[in-house]
């Protein structure tokens, strides 16, 4: 199934196909009170650097009426997957995820972008005909893949609400063809202090916001967000994990003398929490190909 995606008009469903720009924001920073004191790496210290636009919430786009958004890749649309990951479905190949920008003044947010992908990448097996439509997204989305075409769509996938100029849509990555030397990594062999905040199946991640304790603040505690972006990474098969109190809990908090969990533990264990809805304070430690080395549960009273 094809959909046109034109945003200069509104859209509407006609057989089955349809037209849309953009989709609401729906991101927001919180504060985190957690322990520990990691010192910022270089890697959060630029993060910290890319400031709100005016007029936009913690981590908005330009534009935009809430926040979770990356840079602009072109005439206002947003890549997700700069900061987030790429997405794809099993055995497919992996695309950027773009929020599509509107004529209207509206900006994309990145966290419904996300969460609107993974439900429809979970969906697929009940999706109608060759086009792999599903009508009913997160309660208002409708998503479908496009047919391959000599313009390189390669399967791309197109979001968007009827009745309304919300879009999204997957595009073959700009960096396709370069080696994985080339590709742009997030933080690279560095070790960060994070907030996670969940777990995204569809492209096997964990969700996290950097974060950094307040100076003069009581020891193993006053954690707050650093850039208000959420950011998505694999774990590294067969890592570490090490619990404080709450990821594994024992008969007695196991932590070093700086905070940081000691307690042997397990990736399912962790991935269980995310899963819940739990948020995890931690330092973590990723490798060079961005992949999730160690985790350890930073202790908060």
């Amino acid at each position: 199934m094809e959909f046109a995606a034109k945003k200069t008009i509104k859209m509407a469903m006609v057989s089955g196909a349809f037209a849309a720009t953009a989709l609401l924001s729906a991101c927001s920073g919180n504060s985190v009170a957690g322990s520990g004191s990691p010192a910022k790496t270089e890697a959060a210290t630029a993060a910290a650097a890319e400031q709100v636009p005016d007029g936009g919430g913690q981590g908005a786009a330009p534009g935009g009426s809430g926040s979770g958004g990356s840079a602009p890749v072109s005439n206002g649309d947003v890549d997700c997957s700069r900061d987030g990951g790429q997405v794809g479905a099993p055995g497919r190949p992996k695309m950027d995820l773009i929020a599509v920008a509107a004529t209207d003044g509206t900006t994309p947010g990145c966290t419904e972008a996300f969460t609107v992908i993974t439900e429809y990448y979970q969906k697929l097996p009940q999706a109608e005909g060759p086009g792999e439509r599903v009508l009913d997204v997160q309660g208002k989305w409708t998503c479908a893949r496009q047919a391959d075409s000599a313009g390189g769509s390669q399967g791309a996938v197109v979001c968007g609400v009827p009745n309304s100029s919300l879009q999204l849509e997957t595009r073959p990555s700009a960096d396709a063809g370069k080696t994985p030397a080339q590709q742009v990594r997030k933080f690279p062999n560095t070790t960060q202090a994070v907030q996670f905040t969940g777990y995204d199946a569809a492209v096997q991640m964990v969700r996290f916001q950097l974060v950094t304790r307040l100076p003069g603040g009581p020891d193993n505690s006053h954690y707050v967000p650093l850039d208000g972006k959420t950011y998505r990474l694999p774990l590294q098969q067969g890592g570490t994990v090490l619990s404080a109190a709450s990821l594994c809990p024992g008969e007695s908090v196991t932590i070093d003398d700086q905070g940081y969990g000691t307690g042997p533990c397990s990736q399912d264990q962790l991935l269980r929490h995310l899963k819940n809805g739990d948020s995890i304070l931690a330092q973590i430690s990723v490798n060079g190909a961005d992949q999730i080395t160690t985790v350890k549960e930073i202790y908060h009273p």
